[in-house]
């Protein structure tokens, strides 16, 4: 009897592990394959998005669109800035047109608009990181939040006869950055874990989270500067009344504070121009005054705002396979030479490819086959028909890529 059990067990689950790679062979997935065989088999999460045909699609029609925030954050809108043409001005309002950022979206949301100019396989897994991030952050910097109010509280290592005022507003400020701090690991959290379920199969998952992404940011920014001030204070009611001690303590904790901030600054203006052209006046000022108070430097910050700003958008159209259909409108009054400088025939094909699910197949015996004729740039694929461009590839093919030379829709179409 009991033989004969294992033997229909065994029978059992040969037949499901047969049809489970079956299924897998028929999807290509090898992730279930690789698990049930064990082993030295890659066990990576298959990505969700590899053979979605609308995955290059998302992000071009809202750089096409000039209302949208990824065309404000390349500033490719007609905004001028601020211009209060109802009544008088109030005083922040001439304050700030006295450091006016031409198209500044004075929002940290910019932070993360670069993000969504990456393909989905790469933001996905970003916006995973950034929750992760975020919620080690908040978890691990708790214990120092902890720790400062400890050392500065009369319930703590205080004295019993310490500024009654000091300690009130020192209660009230470890208060507020313990409340901070909290959340931030509470937001860093949920963001972690939805970015988890739903990046890899939400187009528009960076731009649905940017208000907590920017939450998160703006919670670490206050954070910290709670606890710069809890720790002058804790300084204050242990140290004083011995003043060189206290003021020993009050100018190395400056120093730390105004470097950190400082080489923080000089890193997002070098690096990250253009998403700092797009934060809020106050965030700049207390960042990185000297890009907001000099006209040399707001010069410089706008001009490599408007660089990155270009490069990041033909990086977009050159990772897709695209062509910016206003470089080619310009190009058609301009030198024909330099109409595509930054996308290759074969990003070109596999952008349409990737367009009409084809993703996964192999482009290059068409690009060989262009080469052969000595076609080798974009600009010379400029005026051929879908017919012609039919005699180096397949029709659908052909008519994709003739509708991204022509900056609109499909090849078809634009005949």
């Amino acid at each position: 009897m009991a033989v004969s059990t294992r033997r229909i067990l065994h029978g059992a689950i040969t037949d499901i592990t047969n049809n489970i790679n079956l299924e897998d062979e028929l999807h290509c997935d090898t992730f279930s394959h690789a698990f049930i065989e064990g082993g030295g088999h890659d066990t990576r999460r298959p990505s969700l998005v590899r053979n979605n045909p609308f995955a290059s699609t998302a992000v071009l029609n809202r750089l096409n669109d000039q209302g949208s925030i990824l065309s404000k954050f390349l500033l490719a809108t007609d905004e001028k800035g601020c211009d209060d043409r109802d009544g008088k001005p109030s005083c922040w309002s001439r304050l700030k047109a006295c450091f006016a950022s031409p198209g500044s979206m004075d929002s940290m949301d910019a932070c993360w608009c670069s993000l969504m100019l990456e393909p989905m396989e790469s933001r996905s897994v970003r916006v995973i990181m950034l929750g992760e991030a975020y919620a080690l952050f908040g978890a691990l910097f708790l214990n120092c939040t902890w720790i400062l109010y400890e050392y500065g509280s009369v319930k703590g290592y205080g004295d019993t006869d310490e500024d009654a005022l000091v300690n009130h507003v020192f209660e009230a400020v470890m208060a507020l950055a313990i409340m901070c701090n909290t959340f931030l690991a509470l937001n860093g959290m949920t963001l972690w874990v939805l970015s988890i379920l739903q990046s890899e199969s939400s187009q528009q998952w960076v731009f649905t989270v940017r208000g907590m992404l920017s939450l998160c940011l703006n919670l670490v920014t206050i954070t910290v500067v709670l606890d710069f001030i809890g720790m002058v204070l804790a300084v204050y009611s242990n140290l004083s009344p011995r003043w060189p001690e206290t003021i020993i303590c009050f100018v190395v904790a400056a120093i730390l504070h105004i470097s950190w901030n400082r080489t923080l600054g000089d890193i997002l203006v070098t690096s990250m121009p253009l998403e700092f052209y797009h934060t809020p006046l106050a965030h700049k000022l207390s960042t990185n005054p000297a890009s907001v108070l000099t006209k040399k430097g707001r010069q410089k910050l706008q001009t490599d705002a408007r660089a990155r700003a270009e490069e990041l958008k033909q990086r977009a159209y050159q990772r897709r396979g695209a062509i910016d259909p206003n470089q080619t409108q310009q190009a058609a009054f301009g030198d024909e030479g330099r109409q595509y400088p930054c996308v290759g025939i074969g990003s070109l094909l596999r952008g349409a490819a990737s367009r009409l699910g084809k993703s996964e197949h192999d482009v290059t015996s068409y690009e060989a086959r262009l080469a052969e004729d000595w076609i080798e740039e974009v600009s010379q694929l400029r005026g051929m028909s879908v017919d012609f461009l039919a005699r180096y590839m397949p029709w659908a093919l052909a008519n994709e890529v003739h509708g991204s030379l022509m900056g609109g829709g499909s090849g078809e179409a634009q005949s």
